[in-house]
């Protein structure tokens, strides 16, 4: 859709040009908000799950972390456990676990006297087959050493809906783990035969490459996709309104509970 609109747009011009006295926006602050980052995964790890809160328009540095908060994690066969306090927001159990594929499980996070909870299924994921790597001819020509795209295939079954995050990985260092690049996808955009998707990264010889798939249900692929679409936003004049992600979490949190199965895969630039 066209919008023409020239005499306002001139006269908002024009009146801009004119003002010189400095506005003041003033903007409402919302109340504080509990924010819960956890992920239980097949590995056998020590899961974590982070307890944090918002902070208000102006404020700088990272959010306020939550202590003190009990934090239980339990399945659909009454197991139970506990996770503590180590610091800075983040609590863990006192023994590594893996998650079962088709389990339940259920967070519940109690901070002043509030209680959060949230429910998710481990799901399957489908294996990665392989990484290939070639020789990426416009990056080389650009930068003058070897360059390299690295592409994953893999087969997606497609008598059942799923959901994916990847991450990215260069040298044991995860390359999206700022925020800056999420991946997810459904079965539908990726179809059966995943015959080499692209890494959104490069590699130079010698690197280490790896790609890995997590399961999503269908409401945590909700969360990583608003993610997404706040993030790559352009701000436009038709951009959507910014809004908080939807969560999986109820009683007013904000975040996500995810509990995924992982399965990746490395290659060797030689």
């Amino acid at each position: 859709m066209k919008i023409h609109s020239i005499p306002i747009a001139l006269s908002l011009f024009l009146l801009m040009m004119s003002c010189e006295e400095p506005i003041t926006i003033e903007t409402d602050q919302a109340p504080s908000q509990i924010i819960i980052e956890g992920l239980i995964t097949n590995e056998m790890k020590r899961h974590s799950v982070k307890v944090s809160r918002t902070t208000d328009f102006y404020a700088t540095g990272s959010t306020p972390r939550v202590i003190g908060a009990t934090v239980t994690v339990s399945d659909n066969f009454n197991n139970v456990i506990e996770f503590n306090d180590i610091g800075n927001g983040e609590y863990q159990p006192d023994q590594a676990f893996e998650g079962i594929v088709g389990n339940i499980y259920d967070l519940m996070v109690e901070v002043d006297g509030q209680t959060y909870t949230a429910s998710e299924e481990l799901l399957p994921v489908t294996t990665v087959d392989s990484l290939t790597f070639e020789l990426n001819e416009e990056e080389t020509k650009n930068e003058g050493v070897n360059i390299f795209s690295v592409f994953l295939f893999t087969v997606e079954p497609q008598d059942e809906d799923n959901y994916y995050l990847f991450k990215f990985y260069k040298n044991g260092h995860w390359l999206n783990e700022e925020g800056e690049d999420i991946t997810v996808t459904d079965d539908t955009a990726v179809g059966e035969a995943i015959d080499g998707i692209e890494a959104p990264y490069l590699y130079v010889k010698g690197d280490t490459a790896r790609v890995e798939m997590y399961s999503l249900t269908r409401e945590t692929f909700i969360f990583w996709n608003d993610v997404a679409t706040l993030i790559f936003s352009d701000g436009g004049v038709f951009a959507p309104l910014p809004a908080n992600p939807r969560s999986n979490i109820t009683g007013g949190a904000l975040g996500v509970f995810q509990v995924s199965a992982v399965n990746g895969k490395d290659i060797v630039i030689p």
